[in-house]
């Protein structure tokens, strides 16, 4: 496992993520919803910022975030999620 990123880093990766798959979701399933959505994320940010967690972990804990501010919210959950890993 590589070292664990911070928020700020994890915040940039996931608005990365969703710039770059609404581009997969609006050109390549023309605009379908696509419904592993989480899976995507968790891989494109496990490519971008290394192997700080599992890619079912992180699926999962993106899958749990509901809120408004997606992208903050997501970043502390995660980060503390991994604190207590």
């Amino acid at each position: 496992m590589s070292v664990m990123p911070s928020e700020d880093k994890l915040k940039e990766a996931l608005k990365s993520a969703a710039k770059a798959h609404h581009e997969f979701q609006e050109n390549t399933l023309n605009g379908v919803h696509h419904e592993k959505w989480a899976m995507w994320y968790a891989a494109y940010v496990l490519g971008r910022l290394g192997d700080f967690t599992t890619p079912t972990l992180l699926t999962q804990w993106l899958s749990e975030v509901q809120d408004e501010r997606w992208f903050r919210k997501a970043a502390e959950y995660i980060a503390g999620r991994l604190q207590a890993v």
